[in-house]
């Protein structure tokens, strides 16, 4: 049989607009002649897929329902000489395979090795199926394989500059935090705090957080706390709760040291950053 294409008219979707790929499935699954039956075992996961983890529970039952009512909704896949590899619809693939069938539906589309990760990142970002390291770990694959910057992949993927440069961030933090991260045993903003301090600290508050379930706010004022008593090993005057209040609201939003040293009614305010990326992160959010 031969395999219908389809061509540019997905490109533009993927580079210029952030679709959710329910919204980009269904344009592309309208024109019933693109779609086609491929053998199961000529189609290939995604070598690039950014999720690593899937639930085989739910696995199971979406197979279930595929051999109930069949495949719904085709999988999108690339073709590689005489394999295809999926761009969009790996639970499906799997869910298929589970169920022993032993052909699916599909629709072939031109898609490069670039566009193949950002479509499988658009769809399992808009569908939050990934973790913020696997989410991560996916946006330093485009980074560092295919050249693209910061600001191109928010574009792709539909998201601020300021919060890719974020998630990135994680990955600097040790390996079993980012594990924990991974589970849900510590949240986005333990994170955040946890990333504005290092060395043996960061690793001590971190275990405080698991053994003790500190509050993010909580962890903000542990941190706060030490590097008060680390100058020059001298108490610091203790500051007006009011100041303190708006250090710990600027920790939070800025996603790292901050602190402000009032006197007399003047002052200023001290912003740290760790990087050049992490320094144009913080300018980001400082000009919205």
């Amino acid at each position: 049989m031969a395999k219908k294409v389809l061509g540019k008219g997905l490109s533009a979707i993927i580079t210029s607009s952030p679709t959710p790929v329910d919204a980009l499935e269904k344009g592309i699954v309208q024109n019933a002649e693109l779609i086609v039956e491929l053998a199961v075992d000529s189609v290939l996961p995604n070598p690039d897929q950014p999720r690593t983890t899937f639930d085989e529970l739910e696995i199971k039952g979406l197979a279930a329902s595929i051999q109930a009512v069949g495949l719904l909704q085709p999988i999108i896949v690339r073709r590689s000489g005489d394999s295809y590899y999926v761009v969009a619809g790996e639970r499906r693939l799997r869910a298929v395979k589970h169920a022993g069938m032993k052909k699916i539906r599909a629709i072939v589309i031109e898609a490069d090795e670039a566009k193949n990760l950002t479509l499988a990142l658009i769809e399992n970002i808009q569908r939050t199926n990934l973790n913020p390291i696997e989410e991560a770990e996916a946006y330093k694959v485009l980074i560092n394989r295919f050249s693209l910057k910061q600001q191109d992949i928010a574009a792709q993927v539909g998201k601020d500059r300021a919060t890719i440069a974020n998630l990135l961030r994680l990955l600097q933090l040790p390996a079993e935090i980012q594990e924990s991260l991974s589970s849900g045993d510590i949240s986005m903003g333990h994170a955040k705090v946890l990333l504005s301090v290092s060395g043996g600290r960061q690793m001590e508050l971190f275990r405080e957080i698991l053994n003790k379930s500190v509050s993010v706010r909580a962890l903000e004022q542990l941190v706060q706390e030490s590097e008060k008593k680390q100058k020059h090993g001298k108490k610091k005057p203790g500051k007006d709760a009011h100041i303190r209040k708006m250090e710990e609201e600027l920790v939070s939003f800025f996603g790292t040291k901050v602190e402000i040293k009032h006197a007399s009614g003047k002052g200023k305010i001290e912003i740290s950053y760790y990087s050049l990326d992490d320094f144009d992160r913080i300018l980001d959010l400082i000009k919205k």
